[in-house]
């Protein structure tokens, strides 16, 4: 990366309401799975809420509230990301076994990761779309 480029990072206010959202959500997400057992279930709807308040904050400032609120929906979501990762890994074994293919069972992974990592986004995407809205009739 070059001093241009972390110059450009620097002054972009869409990714520093993207981490703030995401970072915020993540004990919520935590909180979420703590209070629901800690068994089977682990909800990223937390991400909501951390894509609410970078939509929010991004439509203040002008920032893409869009481009915020789906990061913030990414990274408030790694909590269920580290949490399910064991799982894939034993799912993957088990295909590569009985499929006798590795390529197959590493193609069917990876599109239950991108999708996985697509529903945090979708979570932020809708709280940003709240956010937005709640910003622009404030």
């Amino acid at each position: 990366m070059s001093i241009g480029t972390l110059h450009v990072l620097r002054n972009n206010h869409t990714w520093k309401y993207a981490l703030l959202g995401g970072l915020m959500s993540i004990p919520l997400v935590i909180g979420d799975y703590w209070l629901s057992g800690m068994g089977h279930y682990f909800s990223i709807n937390m991400v909501f809420f951390g894509g609410l308040i970078a939509g929010f904050l991004a439509k203040r400032d002008a920032a893409n509230a869009s481009k915020a609120a789906i990061g913030a929906g990414i990274l408030g979501g790694l909590p269920g990301y580290i949490w399910i990762f064991p799982a894939m890994v034993r799912t993957w074994h088990s295909f590569a076994t009985s499929w006798s293919s590795t390529i197959v069972a590493t193609l069917v992974m990876t599109l239950a990761g991108v999708m996985m990592i697509g529903t945090g986004a979708l979570g932020g995407f809708l709280g940003g779309l709240v956010g937005g809205w709640l910003a622009n009739h404030s």
